[in-house]
């Protein structure tokens, strides 16, 4: 146990050997993965080592008789592994000339020697940053590590991870541009956090999202010196615990949206949920705004209820890996039905849906009301049901707004700029329920600076930018963004930021720079203290995320007709000094002007500065979110 200090603080204390001083890591001065004061100077041990000896522990995993591979073997667990196990712990590598201080090594090459071996012959299978620097296949090799492991067992090992997409070249290579590309001289591939599902998740059966609080608590992780940029999201400490009886993927096979290639609802028998069960209905398509406002709302449902999820967005498996059942429709513009046809399948599958779960309640984010869904209304009077239905409409959108006859409830989410609408929601305000602005993410959830950068692989010392706006069907937009980029990577000191969808496909070679970081995040605005300076849409979401996180921001509106008014928002935004605004006619130095201001320390200052009084004033920050929680079940 570590000890206190006189001012309260904890003492680190390595758990392997009992050492209390810790140092740098080992390594060249060109590897990225050099880090300062975690490393026990009694038993080298790093952050990994110290966490899967925890979790090894507090499973008591120490009190069984075990048969255990160990693969690139650690001194600092070696010597214990052997000294508890004797002949059942066999450990190798295929150079044992750098083990001399373990006796019982053996010569065991991972692209040949494998094979020698019995399946599911082991009860634990370990090796820690070890499939990158195979001259090989290491899909195989990981599926047949896999094979080894016995059911009731476990396949442990932890990976090294860069920004920018996978990349692997086993040939001749410049020892620079190795570094350069992998982050170290001796790797012959980079993970990345970005496609993972698509590389080392077609293999085995690895998680969607990582957090270390669940394998050891958040207190005894202090104590073992395993900072707070090593518990969440995937990253260089973070430990993979298979099960053995979940067998590895045949194949490799790209699935990346799982909810994307889920079947069509079977007839079930209706599950008694005592009527606590809450089905989220939303569009969106390309966009995710809709779909993220219902899932702030099901985080935040109590104890005791349930939630599941039919949406159009094709983010849908952003709601699955929050650990959400849902199903995923196109809307009839992707699938080419007519629309007729395509509102009978609508009503189809929402009854199917809320037959299946035994669901009482229905919850509806999307101005326009389908007329798929009204039958569902109509049909099932006896149905709870609520519109949630932001402001800021654009005028000609006037006529949808009698749809709020089917529901029971109109809740309204808070809209900082709401003096600013002028929209047709604003004659209609009286008949919903005006709740705080709707967040997903709340200001304590979001991680300190040095935290978020590490755990995003993203430089702690460089001016960070996030550029975050041509992830829309607007393709105005989307050429403005690469604009935008090109101009932001040419000014020195500065690394850009950039938001990519699970969607996307692999980054080309010119999108991998030293002062790009292209990566995937969800949800994002958890990380928002890694940047100094944010330029994003000023869509409903990301503009009160930024406000309440106090983001310097450069707002960018969307000024397609269809869209909510996004121009207004930005307007409110640059009048009341928390934001700046740049127009679809600002451009050469007008838009240069804006960029310079937003790289400006002070002016960013003054935004923050301004975004803090402004949650202040209003009596402090609150979560529409639980307030609509609330009002759903009666909390």
């Amino acid at each position: 146990m570590s000890d206190p200090t006189e001012n309260g603080a904890v003492t680190p204390c390595c758990n392997i050997c009992g050492g209390r001083a810790f140092g740098d890591t080992y390594g060249r001065p060109d590897s990225a993965f050099l880090r300062t004061n975690v490393r026990c100077l009694s038993c080298d041990s790093l952050e990994r080592h110290r966490l899967l000896f925890e979790w090894l522990d507090r499973n008591k995993f120490f009190e069984k008789d075990l048969k255990i591979l160990h693969l690139a073997p650690e001194p600092c667990l070696a010597r214990f592994f052997s000294g508890r196990y004797g002949s059942s712990y066999r450990c190798g590598d295929v150079d044992t000339e750098q083990y001399r201080n373990i006796p019982t090594i053996e010569q065991i090459d991972l692209c040949r020697d494998l094979t020698g071996f019995e399946k599911r012959s082991f009860d634990l299978v370990i090796h820690n940053h070890v499939l990158e620097h195979l001259p090989c296949d290491y899909a195989d090799v990981a599926r047949q590590l896999h094979a080894l492991v016995r059911p009731g067992g476990y396949h442990i090992f932890a990976l090294p991870f860069l920004p920018g997409g996978y990349r692997e070249h086993i040939g001749v290579l410049d020892q620079a541009e190795r570094s350069r590309l992998f982050g170290q001289v001796d790797h012959m591939r980079i993970f990345s956090p970005h496609d993972l599902a698509d590389t080392l998740g077609s293999v085995l059966p690895i998680s969607a999202s990582y957090d270390a609080t669940e394998l050891v608590p958040r207190e005894r992780l202090r104590e073992i010196n395993i900072p707070e940029c090593c518990w969440f999201g995937f990253n260089n400490n973070a430990l993979f615990i298979l099960p053995g009886d979940r067998p590895a993927m045949p194949t490799r096979s790209v699935c990346l949206i799982p909810a994307l290639a889920m079947p069509a609802i079977p007839r079930q028998r209706t599950v008694d949920r005592g009527g606590k069960d809450i089905l989220f209905v939303s569009g969106n398509g390309i966009g995710q705004g809709h779909l993220t406002r219902q899932l702030a709302v099901a985080r935040h449902l109590p104890n005791g209820f349930s939630a599941a999820f039919l949406t159009m967005s094709y983010s849908a498996a952003i709601a699955q890996s929050l650990g959400f059942s849902v199903h995923f429709l196109p809307h009839h513009l992707a699938t080419g039905e007519e629309s007729v046809e395509w509102n009978r399948r609508l009503t189809h599958e929402i009854e199917l849906l809320l037959d299946a779960r035994g669901s009482k309640t229905l919850v509806y984010d999307l101005n326009f009301v389908f007329d798929g869904l009204i039958d569902v209304l109509k049909r099932r009077a006896w149905l709870k049901t609520m519109w949630i239905r932001r402001a800021m409409w654009p005028q000609h959108h006037a006529d949808y707004l009698g749809a709020s006859v089917h529901f029971d409830m109109v809740a309204e989410p808070g809209e900082f700029s709401r003096e600013y609408d002028l929209g047709p929601t604003r004659g209609e305000a009286y008949k919903a329920r005006l709740v705080a602005p709707v967040l997903l993410t709340d200001p304590g959830d979001r991680l300190e600076k040095d935290a978020a950068r590490a755990t995003l692989c993203l430089p702690q010392e460089a001016t960070i930018l996030l550029l975050d706006i041509g992830r829309t069907s607007n393709p105005d937009l989307a050429r403005r963004h690469e604009e935008i980029a090109e101009r932001l990577l040419r000014r020195p000191g500065l690394h850009l930021v950039e938001f990519v969808s699970a969607l996307s496909s692999s980054l080309s070679s010119k999108e991998i720079a030293p002062n790009r970081s292209k990566i995937v995040a969800y949800p994002a605005f958890r990380f928002s203290k890694a940047w100094d300076g944010a330029i994003l849409r000023s869509s409903y979401n990301a503009f009160h995320e930024s406000i309440v996180g106090s983001v310097p921001t450069l707002f960018v509106p969307d000024e397609t007709s269809d869209m909510d008014r996004q121009i207004d928002r930005a307007r409110w935004a640059e009048d009341h000094q928390v934001g700046l605004r740049l127009l679809g006619s600002d451009t050469g130095n007008e838009l240069e002007a804006k960029l310079d201001r937003l790289l400006c320390e002070d002016t960013r200052s003054r935004l923050a500065a301004a975004c803090d009084r402004l949650t202040s004033s209003s009596g402090g920050w609150r979560n529409g979110a639980v307030e609509i929680a609330e009002l759903l079940t009666g909390a």
